[in-house]
């Protein structure tokens, strides 16, 4: 019984091999019995099928082997296919019992290919990749059981207008680069969590009108969309979603409408790099947000005094990055709400000092971190709250040559705190 206890097999650059050579029709059926990995990765003259009987294996990946047609019906165990750089035959017939699938490079790759699986399959995670003629998603294709789906890398992909996702958890959309503009959010009844990056046409999430209902998303990223203007007309009816990140953006000029009434589970709010978003909605933000990051939005950072941060009974960190104005002083006074925890300051070119007003009230602040602020000088003159444990200091020059001054007048202020690091260096 040739490797009767292997469990892990992989082949690598071999680039003159041209066939797998069994152990003989007497032997075949009992050798590798306990395979359950095989990797092949650049054997680019292989072409014969693969050993026809491996009981056990359950994970199979392929890549640049351009020439190999074996069937992948015979392993019956098989639950985890990867195919990258392969010849398309492969993908004609599956096994029903794979779970999850991953595909890419299949330039010649359309719709019909049998990648989506039929009713009978297993499928629960599907990624497509560097497919650029991969063109659209046909009517029936998805699998009831898929639960992921991540598309990335392909020129041209085409959403339908008919809801074959209702099964769908999570959507992954990657770096496609031509004609998706608009992502019906209807199509994904039970979608929880949605991630596009890097699709530069992207114009908007939609929802049609007919399908006004709640949505049962939990996460939505939606990062490098330079084209990205809009969200839902109305608002984004999301009542479970707690976590919206949107970065660089840069034609985005509004979040969605009525975030306090559609979003009241929202508890972690990331806006990076969206110059033309110049306040939030009407009604202001959602009261149960925990975090708040605010970088490199600069007319947005400019009105915090309308931001209503004192209405935010559970807000526990803050990140504001990015002030080109006039502000030579912060935090202003009623800027900040009493329970924030931990508080970072970054970009505030003509900063001065800190507030004594705008931060004495803040009775639970542990940690604070200051970065990038060239001109500050100055702590308050009654220190730092007494809370504060952690203290983070970086590229702050004017405060970094007193450094040394342990008896120094802003050393006295900030020597209660117990860690204190400046430019990554511990301040003993």
């Amino acid at each position: 019984m040739p490797f009767k206890a292997l469990k892990v097999l992989r082949f690598e650059l071999m680039l003159k091999w041209e066939e797998w050579f069994s152990f003989g029709a007497e032997n075949e059926g009992e050798a590798f019995p306990l395979l359950q990995e095989l990797y092949i990765h650049d054997c680019p003259k292989l072409t014969q099928r693969l050993p026809s009987h491996l009981p056990s294996l359950a994970k199979l990946e392929i890549t640049k082997c351009p020439l190999l047609v074996s069937s992948l019906l015979m392993f019956p165990a098989i639950c985890q296919l990867n195919l990258t750089h392969c010849n398309e035959v492969l993908l004609k017939e599956l096994p029903t019992r794979i779970q999850v699938l991953k595909v890419g490079g299949f330039d010649a790759l359309d719709s019909q290919a049998n990648i989506m699986m039929g009713p009978s399959s297993s499928l629960q995670e599907l990624e497509v990749s560097g497919c650029s003629s991969f063109v659209s998603l046909s009517k029936g294709d998805l699998a009831s059981t898929l639960k992921s789906l991540i598309i990335r890398n392909c020129g041209i992909l085409e959403l339908p207008m008919y809801p074959i996702f209702s099964f769908l958890k999570k959507l992954y959309l990657y770096d496609i680069y031509d004609s998706l503009k608009s992502v019906p959010l209807d199509l994904f009844p039970n979608l929880c969590d949605i991630y596009i990056f890097g699709c530069r046409n992207l114009e908007s999430l939609t929802v049609s009108e007919e399908h006004r209902h709640d949505l049962m998303t939990l996460q939505i990223q939606i990062i490098d969309c330079p084209c990205f203007v809009s969200f839902p007309k109305g608002g984004l009816r999301a009542p479970n979603l707690a976590l919206l990140w949107v970065w660089n953006c840069g034609n985005l000029r509004s979040l969605p409408d009525k975030m306090h009434v559609f979003l009241p589970s929202l508890e972690e709010l990331q806006i990076v790099h969206c110059l033309e978003v110049e306040s939030f909605p009407e009604g202001g933000l959602p009261s149960n947000l925990k975090s708040i990051t605010i970088s490199d939005c600069d007319n947005l950072v400019a009105g915090r005094m309308r931001w209503g941060l004192q209405k935010l009974p559970f807000l526990k960190s803050l990140f504001i990055c990015g002030e080109r104005g006039d502000a030579k002083s912060f935090p202003e006074v009623g800027l900040l709400p009493t329970n924030l925890t931990a508080l970072q300051i970054k970009n505030f070119p003509i900063m001065k000092s800190l507030d004594k007003k705008g931060l004495q009230h803040l009775a639970s602040l542990e940690e604070l971190r200051i970065y990038d602020c060239p001109m500050l000088k100055y702590m308050p003159e009654e220190g730092l709250p007494a809370s504060i444990s952690v203290l983070l200091i970086n590229n702050c020059p004017l405060l970094k040559k007193q450094r040394h001054k342990k008896k120094g007048k802003e050393w006295l202020k900030i020597a209660h705190v117990h860690l204190i690091k400046m430019d990554d260096e511990l301040i003993e």
